[in-house]
């Protein structure tokens, strides 16, 4: 694979491209002589020192910004425009460089330069949610594999060397993970497990047990992964699209409302138990995943200029350059690319105490209104405003049940509902009332009433979580509250450490259905017949929705035009379908709901309940679901696998 280059944008708009051989020497430097030290390259290797330091000491400062808010932009706008020059110089001057009689530039820390670029783009996907730059970050991983620019790190001796090879591949897989690139991460985590049994055996450092858990944590999430998903005949995974790829308008908007728009997203680990990698537990690395489109095949579409300085040409071995963005121009494709494929800001949170939850969710309804960059307000004024009218925020709660022992007079409603974590750095006191403490190490319903003066979609995954079955609606701003059951039937298998099953049916329903189904194997073309009728389903779904004129909230009517919640909200009514049809299914505890109440007519559509006995007959499961009466069309050929939902 052909080094990475970064395009250099020209007058007109277009990129050009630093195409440079890696034994070229740039026509500006004159070629080294015998005669002693050449000024002009000396220069070259003060310079590429220069912007070498520039590049750490603002990569550092990224450790400094606040982790909610935009005010962080400007400073990753620096940091990518040195770490920009500093990649294409390196490029450029690359013989004078690894000359020693200049800088005596090694493999490594092209490499670790590299890295910090791979490093830059990861990070500006998790401020931004656009996987478009989670792909850029990969090509710069991939690249310092391909290229092996950490070959000869062990041959230094030097441990901190080392380290920073192996945070290259924990990091790498981490990308790949959330690109679901199993068979890349494959490769790479027999590389690592070998390479920490290496650094293990002539280092003997004192880190050697944390690198273990770290092997561990990523094996088991893998595994966890796999249970969940059921294997073809020869045992390979069979995949589904993990993200959102379907667009379809909502016709809700008639009466002159303004459309809402996901803006904010808080996703919250903690359950106690479940399985995780990096502070990533299952359910948050599911939930995310639906919270974002699927990258484009270009990722230019994405990267407005005034945000991305430069973009990252990815080059093959041929020589041939294909581009992965231009830096449009103000109204530009690529800005109008990126407005449509706008996603949510994510903000991900593994077991936060209450005081850091309510801080985010005071941030996001602050700071969460869409701005023009370009703008000739300072910074500060621009963001000091409120979450608009327009703009929902999602709060999605991954956790245990914290509950009252028994509930008291005088308790103001504060009886329980999801725990937070507990700071245990100061030792509590030995008398202290457990059941007063489970209460204030706890999110209430009450708790977020002030929130919800702007529009506020919640999605609850617990125990105990028809303590929001009843939410305070004091504001008149839409609301809603998706509640998961809070018990599973004995004859389903937990899923407790996996993750949940109401949270893979809002992920994923086609990997639900067949886990409520014990289907852990079936034939590729009959997963593909499930996964297409699936999405017939979510279509019927949708159009039920869209016809449902009484009885149906107008907060659903405001959450429905929005691509992600309106995905949310038909999965949420497939699996209270799937569930109410399952024999095993039979207590009140089992099923999902919500506030306010859905009409139950939603789920018992005879046309729904046909397509889902189809479903089941495609996938040879009839036994585990009963029904009313058999399918009109049951005799009907399934849809085709070609077709797509619109």
């Amino acid at each position: 694979m052909a080094e990475p280059s970064v395009g250099n944008t020209t007058g007109n708009g277009t990129t050009s491209e630093v195409e440079v051989g890696e034994t070229a020497v740039p026509s500006s430097v004159p070629a080294t002589g015998s005669g002693g030290p050449n000024p002009a390259a000396s220069k070259t290797a003060e310079e590429f020192q220069y912007l070498l330091e520039k590049s750490q000491q603002l990569f550092a400062g990224l450790r400094d910004l606040p982790p909610t808010g935009r005010t962080w932009q400007p400073h990753f706008q620096r940091t990518f425009e040195v770490y920009t020059k500093l990649w294409k110089f390196q490029q450029q001057h690359r013989p004078i460089l690894e000359n020693k009689e200049y800088y005596g530039l090694k493999r490594w820390e092209i490499g670790e330069v590299a890295s910090k670029i791979g490093q830059l783009y990861y990070h500006y996907y998790l401020r931004t949610s656009e996987t478009n730059y989670l792909c850029e970050s990969y090509v710069f991983y991939e690249a310092i594999r391909e290229r092996q620019y950490f070959r000869d790190v062990l041959d230094a001796k030097s441990p901190a060397l080392m380290i920073k090879k192996l945070r290259y591949y924990a990091r790498f897989i981490v990308v790949c993970l959330l690109l679901n690139r199993n068979d890349v991460i494959k490769k790479l985590m027999e590389e690592l497990t070998a390479l920490v049994d290496e650094y293990t055996k002539v280092f003997k450092p004192s880190d050697a047990a944390e690198w273990n858990v770290v092997l561990s944590e990523i094996s088991t999430f893998l595994e966890a992964e796999k249970k969940l998903a059921p294997v073809d005949f020869e045992g390979n995974i069979l995949s589904v699209p993990n993200r959102l790829q379907i667009e379809r308008t909502a016709k809700f908007d008639k009466d002159g409302t303004p459309k809402l728009k996901l803006q904010q997203a808080i996703l919250v680990g903690n359950y106690q138990n479940q399985i995780k990698f990096s502070e990533l537990t299952l359910d948050m690395y599911r939930i995310l995943q639906s919270l974002e489109r699927e990258p484009t095949s270009q990722a230019a579409g994405a990267r407005p200029s005034s945000e991305m300085p430069a973009p990252i040409d990815k080059k093959e071995g041929d020589g041939a350059a294909e581009e992965s963005g231009a830096v449009a121009g103000p109204g530009g494709a690529a800005e109008k690319g990126s407005t449509r494929r706008s996603n949510p800001q994510k903000y991900l949170l593994y077991r936060p105490t209450f005081a850091q939850l309510l801080l985010f969710v005071a941030t996001s309804f602050k700071v969460g209104i869409v701005v023009n960059p370009r703008s000739k307000q300072s910074i500060t004024s621009r963001f000091k405003q409120d979450m608009s009218d327009t703009s929902a925020m999602l709060l999605y709660l991954s956790a245990d049940g914290s509950k009252r022992a028994s509930k008291e007079q005088g308790d103001s409603g504060y009886t329980g509902g999801v725990a937070t974590a507990v700071n245990y750095a100061r030792k509590p006191p030995e008398n202290k009332d457990a059941d007063q403490t489970s209460l204030m190490h706890c999110l209430h319903p009450q708790d977020l009433v002030p929130f919800t003066r702007k529009p506020l979609f919640l999605i609850v995954d617990s125990t105990n979580s028809v303590a929001f079955k009843e939410f305070p609606k004091v504001f008149n701003q839409p609301l809603v509250c998706l509640l998961s059951p809070t018990e599973y039937p004995s004859t389903v298998k937990d899923t407790t450490q996996i993750g949940s099953l109401f949270t893979l049916f809002l992920h994923a329903p086609v990997k639900a259905f067949a886990f409520v189904s014990d289907t852990t194997e079936m034939s590729a073309e009959v997963w593909n017949k499930c996964v297409v009728q699936i999405q017939a389903i979510e279509r019927t779904i949708a159009d039920i929705f869209e016809k449902e004129t009484s009885g149906l909230d107008k907060s659903y009517r405001r959450f429905l035009q929005d691509d992600f919640l309106r995905q949310f909200l038909v999965r949420f009514v497939l699996a209270d379908a799937i569930l109410h049809s399952h024999n095993s299914f039979k207590e009140a505890q089992h099923f999902p709901t919500s506030f306010p109440p859905l009409p139950a007519s939603l789920s018992t559509t005879p046309e729904l309940i046909s397509k889902i006995q189809e479903l089941t007959q495609i996938a040879n499961v009839g036994n585990f679901y009963s029904f009313d009466a058999p399918p009109a069309a049951a005799t009907a050929a399934p849809v085709a696998a070609g077709s797509e939902a619109q």
